[in-house]
């Protein structure tokens, strides 16, 4: 991270990162959730974890 300056006001930079390597048995997982549940959709996921917490409730509605 550096601190320059742009415009005259205080502007902060950061350098782009490196990839970092898949870890060690990552693929494994991954073919292994897909032989066990097949491809999951986010939105039934959210939807799932939502009806067994309840997490939805702890937002706040901005127009309330």
């Amino acid at each position: 991270m550096k601190v320059t300056t742009r415009k005259g006001e205080p502007w902060i930079t950061v350098p782009k990162l490196e990839p970092l390597d898949e870890p060690t048995g990552l693929q494994s997982l991954k073919d292994e959730v897909v032989r066990r549940r097949g491809v999951l959709d986010l939105l039934d996921v959210l939807k799932n974890a939502d009806f067994l917490t309840g997490f939805t409730g702890e937002f706040s509605c901005v127009a309330a």
